[in-house]
């Protein structure tokens, strides 16, 4: 058996998501977070573009850790995938990441080793807001060019690249994070975040520098502020879970990926099945 390393982190321990769900719904927000095991959708199996883009962010990062430290530390990003598919039981989407990583390696690879030098990979950033919030990102990569210049670089799967994704993400709030964090640790030296799109199937990359927005970074602290204050005073009515402020609308209830996978909580309350009470319905 190799002893050789595997990134394989998860999510931040106090990252934007849960930030993000109490934006977009209150209610959502409370059956993630504050209702235990009891307001946990029923397992379901991972979704295909979320297995696969969980196994081209590993692929990369053994690559580019191997790229920094060299190749006697680290897993080969094939076996990586192998292995970590195989646990996560997502072993049908292996093959299709590797291909979609050989082929960014192909594109990339002697640009890459050119124009950067690999500071840090999957590196856990954080900050603390307003002396009392814990803000904490994992960045994908952290990269340093000719120039000493620091960026942070953000790799992101998709099934279609399209021209709006130079726009929102531009106004995410991850990606806002990632940045504020960064500039508190690298200071002058960080030059921005940089989105790393890779294309699915027929492959195609895009790479760009995400654009500034000045009112949004100076308002980035006080909004962690406020959502972090309308959770406390959620918490501190005493509600039951189930009684949370519900967003109740057909933009957010569903999203791009389909719907919100408490609907059926929502619409039938928190003993709902999926499909919700079809005879209640009809009484």
């Amino acid at each position: 058996m190799s002893d050789k390393k595997i990134i394989y982190t998860g999510p931040s321990p106090r990252g934007w998501h849960r930030l993000q769900l109490a934006t977009e719904c209150l209610q959502k927000y409370a059956w993630k977070y504050e209702a235990g095991n009891g307001g946990k959708p029923s397992p379901k199996k991972t979704s295909p573009a979320l297995a696969k883009g969980t196994l081209v962010h590993l692929a990369l990062a053994q690559h580019y850790a191997r790229q920094r430290d060299g190749e006697t530390e680290w897993e080969t990003p094939q076996r990586a995938v192998s292995l970590i598919s195989r646990l996560e039981k997502i072993e049908e989407y292996a093959s299709e990441a590797l291909d979609t990583y050989d082929a960014y390696v192909a594109h990339h690879d002697w640009q890459d080793k050119e124009q950067w030098k690999v500071l840090a990979v999957e590196e856990l950033l954080s900050t603390t807001i307003a002396g009392k919030y814990l803000l904490t990102g994992r960045a994908d990569l952290v990269v340093e060019d000719v120039g000493g210049r620091v960026f942070v670089v953000d790799h992101k799967t998709t099934g279609r690249i399209q021209r709006s994704h130079r726009e929102y993400y531009t106004i995410s709030g991850q990606l806002l994070g990632y940045s504020f964090m960064a500039r508190e640790k690298y200071g002058e030296r960080f030059a921005g975040l940089i989105v790393n799109l890779i294309q699915h199937g027929t492959p195609r990359y895009e790479r760009f520098q995400i654009s500034r927005s000045p009112h949004l970074e100076a308002k980035f602290e006080q909004s962690i502020v406020d959502i972090e204050e309308s959770i406390e005073r959620m918490k501190a009515t005493g509600r039951a879970v189930d009684d949370w402020p519900k967003a109740m609308s057909e933009l957010v209830c569903y999203h791009r990926y389909g719907a919100c996978k408490f609907i059926d909580k929502c619409r039938w309350g928190a003993e709902a099945k999926k499909g919700g009470n079809w005879a209640f319905a009809l009484n």
